[in-house]
Formats: structure tokens, sequence, C-alpha cells
């Protein structure tokens, strides 16, 4: 990514993307620099209605004191992620967002994301596809972008480095063609409302940090994505819908 589109990006008139996009660019210019791993969020979801059930309940018990409002599946399970690898684990996130995204999806403020035009969109996504260690792509209401986010996965090794959450029953996954192209996928009913998170996403954040472990000066001789490949096997999947 060049200088001049790093600037390009950070152009925006309001203040909570500005800072969304520095800790982006921060985090892939740590890749670019030293290798550092990170994960990659992709895809909008409709509202996560059985979520806010779960916290509506919580409210009523006493746990919780403000109702909930909508809340959008992505953003739930994009939070419960971020937590385990940013918290947890000490792992980068970044997260890719259309313009216009913001208007409905309540984006978080100060978490590292990128909102792309869409003339900027496929280009910027397909190269930080390949940098990245770990995508997870929610996979809710289909539109023409969840199409592009699809082939973008499906292309070269990112098939291994993804992790599709699908709102699908496992038979109804095992019956689909998806599983045929990635096999890593969870079915939303697995991950429960709160921190853990299912097994298939722990080979590919183990191997992340083991990427981390590493001494930045010799890990920064595999920021190539063919490079890291090689220095750094994708782990082997579940083989659950195989």
């Amino acid at each position: 990514m060049h200088a001049r589109d790093l600037a390009r990006l950070t152009k925006s008139r309001k203040p909570q993307t500005k800072i969304m996009q520095k800790a982006a660019l921060r985090v892939l210019a740590n890749y670019q620099s030293t290798g550092e791993p990170f994960a990659l969020f992709l895809s909008s979801w409709s509202f996560d209605h059985s979520r806010k059930r779960v916290l509506s309940f919580l409210k009523e018990i006493g746990v919780r004191k403000e109702a909930p409002g909508n809340v959008q599946v992505r953003i739930g399970l994009e939070r419960q992620v971020r937590i385990v690898l940013n918290k947890m684990a000490d792992l980068e996130t970044v997260a890719v967002y259309r313009k216009g995204d913001n208007k409905r999806i309540g984006m978080p403020e100060k978490w590292p994301a990128l909102t792309l035009a869409n003339e900027d969109w496929r280009a910027r996504v397909s190269e930080i596809a390949a940098w990245t260690d770990l995508i997870v792509l929610f996979w809710g209401v289909t539109t023409p972008g969840l199409a592009e986010e699809l082939k973008i996965c499906s292309s070269g090794s990112n098939p291994l480095k993804t992790v599709i959450v699908s709102p699908a029953t496992p038979t109804e996954i095992f019956l689909s063609q998806i599983s045929k192209s990635f096999p890593r996928i969870v079915p939303l009913s697995e991950i429960p409302p709160f921190y853990p998170l299912h097994s298939e996403f722990a080979p590919l954040i183990d191997r992340m940090k083991t990427i981390k472990s590493i001494d930045p000066r010799i890990r920064s001789g595999f920021v190539d994505p063919k490079k890291r490949l090689k220095k750094f096997p994708l782990p082997p999947t579940s083989g659950r819908f195989g």
C-alpha cells in the first residue's frame, strides 16, 4: 500500500472514522515492517435477534442495567472474537467496511477498521486478505458484497485461513456447496454469546501466537505471503464437513 493511498484513506469528516482508520493503518504498517500477525473481519449481517433476547433476559434478572437495542450479528460476534484475540491472546485485528456502513452498523469507536469506497474496496481487501493469518467471514444477508468477499476468500490459500460463521444448521452446512470450498465453518448456534470461541478458531489462533513469538527482526523476513506459508504452514482442519 503506497503512502498516497494511506493518506487518502485517512481523509474523513468523522473523528470516529479517523481514529479507526489510523488504528487499522498502524496494524497494517506493523505487518509490513515486522510481520506482526493480525486477523481480518469481513461482511455485514442482519440484526442478531437471539443475542438481543439474551441481553433482554439479563436486564430482567438485574444483571444488565440498560435494555438492548438492535444489535448487528456481525458487531456482536466481531466484538466477541476481538476481545479473545486482543485481550486474551494479544493479537491485532482489522475490520473492513464499505463506505456508508456506519449508517446501519454500530461501529465501536477506536476499533481498527478501514471504511473504503466501492472503487477501492476489492483491490484493498484482496491485498489485506493475502497478508492476514485469519479471516473471519460472517455469512448473513446475501448481497453482491458478500459474493465478492466469498470470491476473495476462496482464492489461493485463503480458504484454509478463513473461518466462516453461518446461521445455518450443521446439516444444512453439510448439504450446501459452501462446505466444498471452505473447510472451516462454524454454525452460529454453536458460539455462545460471551467469550468462548468455537474450536475451529483454535488452530489458526495458535499459529498466530507462534508467529508473534518470533523475534520481529526474524519475522520481518516472512512478510511475503508465500514465504510466510512456507515457514508457517496452515494447520489442518477438523474435516467436520468434509
